[in-house]
């Protein structure tokens, strides 16, 4: 549970369920004690109201009226925590190639994104062309694992979802590098003609075996 109002008046909330969703310019929430900001971060265990220069622990009291303020909050109409994996999950899955790529280029001296695009071409006389082609192959399997798990999350209820960590334990796994240089298997679904994302096998047909 989370909730936040901080220097630039931006009000954020998170509920017990983990779904998260803020409000800009927003009028502090009225509670029975002052305050000019204030930082209720259950999960980092940080409990601080702001008045002024100073800076105060939150009572047991205060946590638990804020508790409830949280408790009674309506997300927009529009959220909903399967809407919330399925962007986390498609973040996570950047990250990871953004991890993968920074350090490709700095160990293949490629300039960019780009430059590992052309490296990899089809007809390329790059000595690093089949690096590159490692790359973007593992990067392609990464977005299509993330799409399989979205399309699963769009189909799942909100109360019939499972912890977030369920999800992102399908998401594609950070290979070593030495596994683009040596052309090793980078993860055991990857070049599969099946993706094991709910507790089973499902075969992708021949339209999907290029994830």
């Amino acid at each position: 549970m989370l909730l936040i109002y901080d220097h630039d008046n931006v009000l954020h909330i998170t509920n017990e369920r983990g779904l998260r969703w803020n409000y800009d310019k927003a009028d502090k929430p009225q509670f029975s004690f002052d305050y000019d900001f204030l930082f209720f971060i259950s999960h980092e265990d940080m409990y601080e109201i702001e008045i002024g220069d100073d800076s105060l622990e939150i009572t047991d009291e205060q946590k638990a009226e804020i508790e409830e303020y949280v408790n009674l909050c309506e997300p927009p109409l529009s959220m909903t925590l399967a809407k919330q994996y399925v962007d986390d999950i498609q973040n996570e899955t950047l990250n990871r190639i953004d991890i993968i790529v920074e350090d490709i280029k700095e160990a293949c001296r490629f300039v960019d994104r780009a430059d590992m695009a052309i490296a990899g071409r089809e007809g390329s006389q790059d000595p690093r062309r089949q690096i590159a082609r490692r790359v973007m192959e593992w990067m392609d399997f990464a977005h299509g694992l993330s799409e399989r798990i979205g399309e699963e999350l769009r189909q799942t209820l909100d109360e019939d979802l499972k912890d977030f960590n369920h999800y992102n334990e399908s998401v594609a796994e950070l290979p070593r590098i030495e596994h683009f240089l040596e052309e090793q298997p980078v993860d055991e679904r990857f070049n599969t003609d099946t993706l094991d994302i709910n507790e089973g096998e499902e075969d992708l047909g021949e339209d999907k075996r290029a994830l």
